[in-house]
């Protein structure tokens, strides 16, 4: 079944390869031909992301790595605030996220034009998705990286073989700097806002979702707004085939410190700041307006987390039994806000979208809650008290430990940021705790 690609404007059919908009400058559309779809008949098939191949581009040959078919759980914080939660667990996908669901569909509808290779811009996940499919592929990869992204992610797309090219501070300033890279090294470009078949492949969460569970509502981590349109459009072709007559409501979360979309729904004061969320931090996102739309249309709200309920999120869902990175982790506290603000009722369906894996992170944070321990974590307990000096702090451990080794640890602690120099007197330096420490603490209990 071929997909059609049209302007909803001028009415002009674009064929394989395809601009992100149209020669008169509106964003194109992509369409089935819905009547000859049976939604029923994918229940004989095996899950994953193909299994949905009649609301799929038609492809020369598939590349996969079986993605899709993740998980759905039930959550036990649901039963602690009386609401019937779930979690959509995307941490199973073979790379770790979301993005392996627009990989699969991007890079095999592009083989016909990627000789060259493939090249995307990216935050993190995506690339280390386009690393792997790419492999799988036998064609070059190209990620186009900002300077701002965690270590784990990196050292994911370099172990996949992709080259990495480091440009700007945010995933904003990378896109025209891949489409660039794209016009002049005859790569086929998979970046979201540049073209959008791989989004496609993103739609396939809301046919998981509607098979699994048939929810009143999905909260969505948000940065690009790419994954909360490409649910809204799953949900919106279900409605097509008839297999649904209602659109659940799509609920936003941005992090308070970059909150371009939420912050339009609520009507607060937008903000284009770096969060330990780093997957979020998306100054000017191209595709606001979809999203908004997605939002709207579906009755939906938005929600903003500050960077010290992360942490929560995280804990919390841990206890879930999952590891999710920060970006992902801001979906908990927004639900307890909701439930806190009486926004459900008690038969609603809420279904939590875990995008991203916690290994992914290896953010400093991150790495101090799982490595401080022992000494260091002595000598914070300490410095929680007063300032103090190194000696002074030899003498307080009562510990078999050299004078040598106290500074070093104290230079640890300085360079993560959880420790400071508060003043002088003579030769002895003092050291406190910062208020990045102090956080640090209360977390540890």
């Amino acid at each position: 079944m071929k997909m059609k690609i049209r302007c909803p404007s001028c009415g002009r059919l674009y064929s394989f390869l395809i601009p992100p908009r149209c020669s008169c400058g509106e964003r194109l559309e992509i369409s089935y031909d819905y009547e000859k779809v049976d939604p029923f008949r994918w229940r004989n098939r095996e899950p994953g992301v193909w299994r949905y191949r009649e609301l799929l581009p038609d492809v020369p040959e598939v590349v996969s790595l079986r993605e899709g078919g993740t998980p759905l759980i039930r959550a036990k914080l649901g039963r602690e605030l009386g609401l019937n939660v779930f979690i959509k667990d995307e941490t199973r996908n073979p790379t770790g996220s979301f993005r392996d669901r627009l990989a699969t569909v991007a890079v095999s509808h592009g083989m016909l034009h990627a000789e060259n290779g493939f090249v995307v811009a990216s935050n993190g996940n995506a690339a280390a998705s386009l690393a792997a499919y790419a492999a799988r592929a036998g064609r070059p990869a190209y990620t186009v990286v900002p300077k701002l992204i965690e270590q784990g992610k990196l050292n994911q797309i370099v172990a996949l073989g992709a080259k990495i090219i480091r440009y700007g501070e945010s995933v904003d300033e990378g896109i025209s700097y891949a489409e660039g890279l794209a016009e002049g090294k005859g790569l086929y470009n998979v970046t979201p806002e540049s073209n959008l078949v791989g989004l496609e492949g993103q739609k396939t969460l809301a046919f998981e979702l509607w098979e699994d569970l048939k929810p009143t509502h999905v909260i969505i981590p948000t940065g690009s707004g790419s994954n909360l349109y490409s649910i809204y459009k799953g949900f919106v072709e279900l409605i097509e085939v008839g297999a649904v007559e209602e659109m659940p409501k799509l609920i936003a979360v941005q992090a308070e410190k970059c909150s371009p979309i939420a912050s339009e729904v609520l009507g607060t004061e937008p903000k284009a700041e770096p969060t330990k969320a780093l997957a979020l931090y998306v100054k000017s996102p191209v595709m606001k307006e979809l999203a908004l739309e997605a939002i709207h249309a579906s009755g939906g709200t938005a929600v903003l987390v500050g960077e010290d309920e992360l942490d929560l999120g995280q804990r919390l869902l841990a206890g879930e039994g999952i590891f999710a990175e920060y970006a992902s982790s801001v979906i908990v506290p927004a639900l307890l806000k909701l439930a806190e603000e009486n926004y459900f009722e008690r038969d609603d369906r809420i279904a939590l979208i875990v995008t991203s894996s916690g290994l992914k992170g290896h953010y400093s944070e991150s790495r101090e809650k799982f490595t401080v321990g022992g000494t260091k974590l002595e000598i914070l307990r300490l410095l929680s008290g007063r300032s103090m000096y190194g000696y002074e702090i030899w003498e307080a451990l009562e510990k078999p430990l050299k004078y040598q080794a106290v500074y070093q640890h104290l230079r640890e602690l300085e360079s993560m940021g959880l420790i400071e120099e508060t003043h002088r007197r003579g030769r002895r330096v003092y050291y406190g705790l910062t208020e990045r420490g102090r956080r640090f603490l209360e977390t540890m209990g």
